[in-house]
């Protein structure tokens, strides 16, 4: 395997070329090794190709520090059962139609808004802020796939502020196993009822496998853990919280202190 193509790690892909762009841009294009598309109107699999659509350029996690981007021309099947013979778009597991980015690369996003703001995660990435909301808002209420969730031992619950001011929340719930995080679930609310909700609604092969539950300082998050899993997953307070709340004790000390030592100073 090609060591782009390992980078890239997206499946059943081909690579036909890389460059760069006149901003350092990495672009690479590919084709998909599917051979088959399921028609849009009965469902059943054809592979006639019907020629491509055009080439779409989507977003993906850097390489070497560089802003990286797919480029891919759907290809095209028509269907040989339906009556008129229509032609459906070939989709793919790596993205979503009309998404500017892969799947990979919306994770990404996401994983970065932990305990930052959207403006951070802009300015870090270069990218619009509407264009990071819009992630968000993509992962929203996606129905879980349990079955392809194999172990479930520490759950993660944050909050990320859609809003300057921090008035519009939504919760991402997240997975760890060892060094590795994925993303569960990104809830529309931080209510404690929606994350009860969501918490009671593991099934119980997985729910009986989690031994801590990690959130951060909100109640609503502790609470509807504690309720859900009772005295048997240890709930514990992101450290990040925790820290945060030491550097503002320690930050208005500081300011009082310069303040009484030296009473003209701005601090």
């Amino acid at each position: 395997m090609d060591i782009i193509e390992k980078l890239l790690d997206i499946p059943d892909i081909e690579i036909e070329g890389t460059e760069l762009n006149e901003k350092g841009d990495v672009i690479i294009t590919v084709r998909s090794t599917i051979g088959v598309a399921r028609c849009r109107k009965c469902g059943r699999r054809s592979s006639k190709l019907h020629g491509h659509d055009e080439a779409i350029m989507l977003r993906h996690l850097p390489i070497l520090g560089r802003k990286t981007y797919i480029r891919i021309c759907p290809a095209r099947y028509r269907c040989t059962h339906c009556e008129g013979k229509p032609t459906t778009t070939q989709k793919l597991q790596w993205y979503k139609e009309r998404s500017p980015c892969t799947i990979a690369y919306d994770e990404y996003i996401l994983l970065q808004s932990v305990n930052s703001t959207i403006s951070d995660v802009r300015i870090k990435e270069d990218i619009g802020y509407e264009a990071v909301v819009g992630v968000i808002q993509r992962h929203i209420e996606n129905k879980v796939n349990w079955d392809k969730i194999e172990r479930l031992n520490v759950i993660g619950i944050d909050e990320i502020s859609l809003k300057k001011g921090h008035k519009d929340f939504v919760t991402i719930v997240t997975a760890r196993d060892g060094d590795k995080i994925t993303i569960i679930a990104v809830l529309n609310d931080r209510k404690k009822s929606t994350v009860k909700a969501f918490l009671s609604s593991i099934p119980k092969r997985l729910k009986k496998m989690v031994a801590e539950v990690c959130s951060d300082m909100y109640d609503g998050y502790i609470n509807a853990a504690k309720e859900v899993f009772g005295e048997d997953v240890v709930v514990v307070v992101d450290r990040f919280h925790i820290a945060k709340l030491y550097r503002n004790v320690l930050d208005n000390l500081r300011k009082k202190e310069t303040a009484r030592l030296n009473p003209s100073s701005s601090l």
